[in-house]
């Protein structure tokens, strides 16, 4: 096999990877947006001292207290592994160590959809080895990622 047919094998291989990527995500985000629309009994977040955010971003929220296992394993993206108190995990963008809100992720659509995108394939079944290596696969181009131990 030349240097060029690998190449093009790889390329085609990851073409294929992405598009993968791209249904699965919308196939998952249906799935956990159906799940909330379903009446899942609510949360016990508080919100209201948070700034206005989207409904995805809400989400995310709510879900974060009962996913910390989850996002604990999930590196974040969008540039927080950056500040003056670097962030560890998608995590810390959303909570934290005592588990009080942090309102870094309020305002970041990054952190708001590795959140959503996580929280959808552990919906669907996935485990969080295959999780962490479909959210690196899907946002390694999004920015420098944060120091996150594997699952």
């Amino acid at each position: 096999m030349t240097e060029t047919s690998r190449r093009r094998g790889v390329i085609r291989w990851l073409a294929a990877s992405m598009a993968l990527l791209a249904v699965l995500g919308a196939v998952a985000t249906a799935a956990v947006w159906t799940a909330a629309a379903g009446g899942s009994g609510g949360t016990n977040v508080d919100l209201s001292g948070m700034p206005d955010m989207p409904s995805e971003t809400r989400h995310a929220y709510e879900a974060a207290p009962s996913h910390r296992d989850l996002f604990a394993h999930l590196p974040c993206y969008c540039g927080c592994t950056l500040l003056k108190e670097p962030h560890a995990s998608l995590d810390r963008c959303f909570l934290l160590p005592d588990g009080s809100l942090e309102a870094h992720a309020s305002g970041c659509r990054i952190c708001t959809d590795i959140a959503i995108d996580a929280l959808a394939m552990e919906a669907d079944g996935l485990v969080h080895t295959t999780i962490r290596a479909l959210i690196d696969l899907k946002y390694a181009r999004a920015g420098p990622p944060t120091d996150t131990p594997l699952p």
